[in-house]
C-alpha cells in the first residue's frame, strides 16, 4: 500500500465504506500512474506525435491538428457520456473498456507502422488520424470515469495527494521509457520504431485500465433514476452557465489552453529553427517525465494546502519560461551550438510543470463545484466541452506558422498565459462547509 495518512478532519463526512477501502482505493488509483500516465506521455502530442507526423509531412498545420482531434474531440462529446453514464452503476468498468479500446488502436497502429514503414506515408498518416480520433473518443469516457470515480472514494483534501502520486509514479515510468529510447531511437531509426513504441503504450493502457477496474466503489452512490434526458442536456447547460463561479472557472481554463497545450508548436520550432535531431527525444521525454513528477509533488500539496486557485495561478506563471525562452532566442538569434537540446529540453520541462498544476488543480476545482453527485459527471463534461472548444482552435497555430513563422503563436501563448493566471486569482474559494 503506499502511504496514505489522514487526519480525523480529512476522513469527516465520509462514508464507512470510504474510511474502509481507502488505503486499496488510493493505492490503485495512484498504480495505474504506473501505466496510463506513461502511455500517454510516450504518445504526447507534442513530442512523439509530432516527431511521427512531420517525419511524413511537412504541413505545420497538420501537425496542428494531432491536438484539437487527440484533445478537443475527447472533450467537445463529454456531456452527452455524462448524460448518459448519470443513470449507471459501477462506473468504473467503463474505464476499464476504454482503455482496452485505445490498446487495442494503438497496437494495430503500431502494426501498420512496422509493416508500411517510408513507402505509404499518406496511408499511414490516414490510419494514425483514425487511430487518434478512436482514441478521443475513448478518452471522453475515461476522462469523465476517473474523476467521477476519485471523488466518489477519495475524500476531498485527499484528492491533490492521490493526482500528485499517479502523476509522480507515471513520470518515474516515463523517464525509464526516455531512456530506453535515448538508448534506442536515431535519426535513422525509420518509421519502424515508432510502432514499436505505439505497441508498447498500447500494452500499458490495457494494464492500467485493468488495475483501476480494481477500485472499491461506493455502494451508495447517487444516479439518476430516469434514462439519459438528452432533450434535457440544453437545459442543464443553460443553468450551469448562469453560475457564475462556473462561468468563470471556465474563462480561465480557456486563456490557458494554449500553454498546456502547445507543446507541438514548440518541438516544431526545436526542429527547424534550431536543427534539434531524433537522437534528443529520449531525452526530451525524460525531460516530459520528470516535469509531473516535480509538478505533482509540489502543486498536489500547494494545492491542498493553499487551495486550487493559488495552484492555478503559481502553474501558468511557470509555464511561461517556455514561451519566454523561445521568445528570447527567436528575438535574439544567438547560435546555441550544443545548447539547442538542452535549451529545448528546459521549454519542455517548463511546459510540463505549469501543465501538471493546472491540470491537477482544475480538476479538483470542478468536482468542488459539483455539490451534487449525481451531476457530478455533467459537471465534469460540461467543463470539458468548454475546454475542448478553444482547444479545436489551437489548428489555426500550425497555419499561422505556416504563413507567418513562429513569433505571433508564441506571443499569444504568453499574452494569454498570463492573462489566465489573473483571471485565476477571481476564482471564488470554497466555502468552509466545502473544506
Amino acid at each position: 500500500m503506499l502511504p496514505v495518512r489522514a487526519a480525523k478532519d480529512d476522513l469527516e463526512g465520509t462514508t464507512e465504506q470510504v474510511r474502509r477501502s481507502l488505503p486499496a482505493n488510493f493505492a490503485a488509483i495512484a498504480l495505474n500512474g504506473l501505466f496510463f500516465p506513461t502511455a500517454g506521455r510516450i504518445l504526447g502530442a507534442g513530442l512523439l506525435l509530432t516527431w511521427f507526423v512531420s517525419d511524413l509531412t511537412q504541413s505545420a498545420t497538420l501537425v496542428a491538428t494531432i491536438i484539437p482531434i487527440q484533445y478537443g474531440l475527447a472533450l467537445l462529446a463529454q456531456p452527452f457520456f455524462a448524460e448518459w453514464l448519470s443513470v449507471k452503476h459501477n462506473r468504473a468498468r467503463y474505464y476499464t473498456a476504454q482503455s482496452i479500446l485505445r490498446a487495442a488502436s494503438w497496437c494495430s497502429l503500431g502494426i501498420a507502422s512496422y509493416s508500411i514503414g517510408d513507402r505509404g506515408p499518406s496511408l499511414l498518416l490516414s490510419i494514425f488520424f483514425t487511430v487518434i480520433i478512436l482514441d478521443a473518443t475513448a478518452a471522453g469516457i475515461g476522462n469523465i470515469v476517473f474523476n467521477d470515480t476519485l471523488a466518489q472514494v477519495i475524500p476531498k483534501r485527499l484528492r491533490g495527494r492521490a493526482r500528485s502520486w499517479r502523476g509522480i509514479l507515471g513520470g518515474v515510468a516515463a523517464g525509464i521509457a526516455g531512456i530506453l529510447v535515448r538508448r534506442h531511437f536515431s535519426e535513422s531509426s525509420g518509421v519502424g520504431t515508432f510502432g514499436l513504441l505505439f505497441a508498447v503504450a498500447g500494452l500499458l493502457y490495457a494494464i492500467g485500465g485493468c488495475v483501476f477496474g480494481m477500485i472499491e466503489e461506493a455502494e451508495e452512490v447517487k444516479v439518476k433514476e430516469r434514462g439519459p434526458q438528452f432533450s434535457e442536456l440544453w437545459r442543464k447547460l443553460r443553468g450551469l452557465w448562469h453560475d457564475q463561479a462556473f462561468r468563470r472557472f471556465a474563462y480561465v481554463e480557456a486563456l490557458l489552453v494554449p500553454i498546456t497545450q502547445a507543446l507541438p508548436f514548440f518541438t516544431l520550432f526545436a526542429r527547424r529553427e534550431f536543427g534539434v535531431e531524433a537522437e534528443s527525444l529520449g531525452i526530451l521525454i525524460i525531460a516530459d517525465a520528470a516535469a509531473p513528477i516535480v509538478g505533482n509533488f509540489v502543486w498536489g500539496r500547494f494545492a491542498d494546502a493553499a487551495g486550487n486557485r493559488a495552484a492555478i495561478c503559481g502553474a501558468a506563471l511557470s509555464g511561461l519560461i517556455a514561451p519566454g525562452l523561445a521568445l528570447f532566442f527567436y528575438l535574439s538569434n544567438i547560435e546555441l551550438g550544443q545548447l539547442n537540446w538542452s535549451i529545448f529540453a528546459c521549454m519542455v520541462f517548463a511546459i510540463g510543470l505549469g501543465s501538471a498544476g493546472i491540470d491537477l488543480a482544475t480538476k479538483n476545482q470542478v468536482l468542488d463545484l459539483a455539490h451534487d453527485e449525481a451531476m457530478r459527471p455533467l459537471y465534469i463534461g460540461v467543463n470539458d466541452t468548454l475546454v475542448g472548444l478553444p482547444t479545436m482552435l489551437l489548428v489555426f497555430g500550425g497555419l499561422a506558422i505556416d504563413l507567418f513563422g513562429f513569433l505571433p503563436v508564441f506571443l499569444c501563448v504568453s499574452v494569454m498565459t498570463i492573462a489566465g493566471a489573473a483571471a485565476a486569482v477571481r476564482l471564488p474559494l470554497p466555502s468552509r462547509k466545502e473544506k
